[in-house]
């Protein structure tokens, strides 16, 4: 924490979280009865307040003179599910901590009040916080006031709220979202689909459909990642209707299977397999049309939406697409069902992600129930975009991939709204740098993450950020290049005391002729390149990672245990 909480005032709040800002009496009651739960006081290392960039309204309540006796209680409340309620900055003067400031975890308010003392309170400051503060995002509902005590004692109080809990949307904005479906419309990379009805309704039956993932093998994925383990993610960059197989299905399964036994039979490690299958049906595309000479047609982006066939009726998207990919994942789990393999896509597509959504009557969590682990992609990751919402809506283990150009605060800041309540397993980074700042990128994100105590996983891509083309205009991607990004990403683990999450990769069971070694050559590409997308392993090349992996997880982190 490097400055006090600053407050903007916004154009409009719900009139409950107005009265929760001017409210002066005690917070921590008003909470405990909007949360229907005792709340517990999480204490922090306080820093001094000497040190901090903003006043933070100092002079207003101590003076002007040298602030050098003040001291700060830094706490945080949670619910007794361990729930972030509230992020709180108590400052006050040494000579008044046995007096005012509660030496465990009891609530600040609490204290006060159990000890009889009367208080007046003025408010400095109310609105919306201006930047991420402790594990709350930018723009949480928050506040700064003056306590003067009935024994003298003075403190200056800056409280944020969970904006899940104190709402900042009001009615009329939360009723004009649902009725006309703006943050679908709002988002990035969703397809055009030509008839809007025809989309509500397919939307109805997703909403209707059997859930394809039961919420308990969603929170065991949840419960294994929350520990020692190391993930190894791998599948198809996009599946394929027609390649939905048994035989195709199961040679990936036996392929992922070999590399988990080989990952742990080298490293000792507990290993966690994820696949990208039953679901990895759509991907976002640089441009939204594809030329061909003087042609121009919309591109494809995945049977979900429209055929890789290039004419105008296969790239016409339709809203069918997703009701059969619906169905195909389905199958695919049928396949599945035994391998002890979980499932994993891109939450691209929101028309097929939202209706498969619903809060169970269990918890009263929302889980999403396309796929046990749904990740955000580096191009629709915008913190104030759709994708992040729903992904910070949901109660399953998510991820995000970020390329080079995320920093550190924008890290910070995803984990802020994705993992408020900073719980093991919840969520996990994939870095996708590429090569040649494979190792600098991911070791200034890693030390931002250990020093903010992220509770986080971090995992390596290594094969998003090399991308090539031959000579003869064919993606590919090469080992060498491949290679280089994991043991600069492992170094980075190791300099920074950190756990090496796992790796993520696009893979085929089948022995395709995509990604090369070292040179590039047009020839031995053409032989078996089969794939819809980007460039994908083969068995040899995805085995001999695994012993790559196997062996950096022993001779990079030696020191950090993944078999506990």
């Amino acid at each position: 924490m490097s400055a006090y909480p600053e407050f903007a005032e916004p154009p409009a709040l719900p009139s409950a979280t107005r009265m929760m800002l001017r409210n002066e009496g005690s917070t921590t009651v008003l909470l405990q009865s909007l949360v229907d739960s005792p709340l517990t006081a999480e204490v922090l290392p306080g820093p001094d307040p000497a040190t901090l960039r903003t006043p933070g309204h100092l002079s207003d309540v101590f003076g002007s003179s040298p602030h050098t006796d003040l001291r700060i209680r830094r706490s945080r409340l949670r619910d007794r599910t361990g729930a972030v309620i509230s992020e709180n900055l108590i400052t006050f003067r040494s000579v008044d901590a046995p007096r005012v400031i509660p030496s465990g975890n009891t609530p600040f308010g609490l204290h006060t009040r159990s000890r009889g003392l009367y208080e007046r309170r003025r408010i400095l400051a109310t609105g919306l916080t201006t930047e991420r503060f402790g594990l709350l995002p930018a723009g949480s509902p928050g506040r700064a006031y003056e306590i003067a005590f009935s024994n003298h004692a003075t403190v200056l109080v800056h409280e944020v709220f969970n904006p899940r809990f104190v709402t900042t949307t009001t009615e009329a904005e939360a009723r004009a979202e649902t009725a006309t479906g703006s943050r679908v419309a709002l988002a990035d990379h969703q397809p055009r689909w030509p008839d809007p009805r025809e989309t509500a309704r397919v939307r109805q039956v997703l909403a209707h459909a059997d859930p394809l993932v039961p919420m308990a093998e969603a929170r065991a994925l949840r419960t294994e990642l929350a520990g020692p383990t190391f993930l190894l993610q791998g599948g198809d960059c996009a599946e394929t209707f027609a390649d939905n197989t048994p035989r195709s299905v199961r040679n990936r399964v036996d392929l992922l299977r070999a590399m988990s036994e080989r990952i742990s039979q080298g490293s000792g490690a507990r290993v966690v397999t994820l696949g990208r299958i039953a679901g990895q049906y759509a991907k976002p595309r640089s441009s939204p049309v594809e030329l061909r000479g003087d042609a121009s047609l919309p591109s494809y982006l995945g049977d979900a939406v429209n055929a890789a066939a290039y004419t105008e009726a296969a790239r016409t998207p339709d809203p069918s697409n997703l009701l059969r990919a619906y169905r195909e994942s389905a199958k695919t789990l049928s396949f599945l069902s035994g391998s002890g393999i979980y499932t994993s896509h891109e939450a691209l597509l929101l028309d097929y992600e939202l209706p498969q959504t619903r809060i169970s009557p269990d918890d009263g969590a929302r889980w999403a129930h396309s796929g046990h682990l749904l990740w955000i992609g580096e191009r629709t990751r915008s913190l104030t975009g759709p994708h992040i919402e729903f992904a910070s809506g949901v109660a399953n283990p998510i991820a995000v991939k970020i390329g080079p150009g995320c920093t550190p605060d924008e890290l910070l800041s995803l984990h802020a709204v994705l993992n408020p309540d900073n719980l093991p397993g919840r969520l996990t980074f994939i870095l996708r740098m590429g090569r040649a700042l494979a190792h600098e990128r991911a070791r200034e994100l890693l030390t931002a993450a250990a020093a903010a105590g992220l509770a986080d996983r971090f995992v390596s891509d290594p094969m998003h950020g090399n991308g090539v083309t031959s000579p003869g205009g064919i993606k590919t991607r090469t080992m060498r290049a491949i290679e280089e990004e994991l043991r600069g990403f492992f170094a980075a683990c190791g300099e920074t005391g950190t756990l090496p999450g796992g790796v993520h990769l696009e893979l085929s069971g089948d022995d395709v002729t995509e990604c090369v070694d070292v040179d590039i050559d047009d020839t031995w590409l053409g032989r078996r390149y089969h794939t819809s997308c980007d460039p994908r392993l083969n068995p040899s090349q995805s085995l001999h990672l695994a012993d790559l992996i196997a062996t950096l997880l022993v001779t990079t982190t030696p020191a950090l245990s993944l078999t506990a």
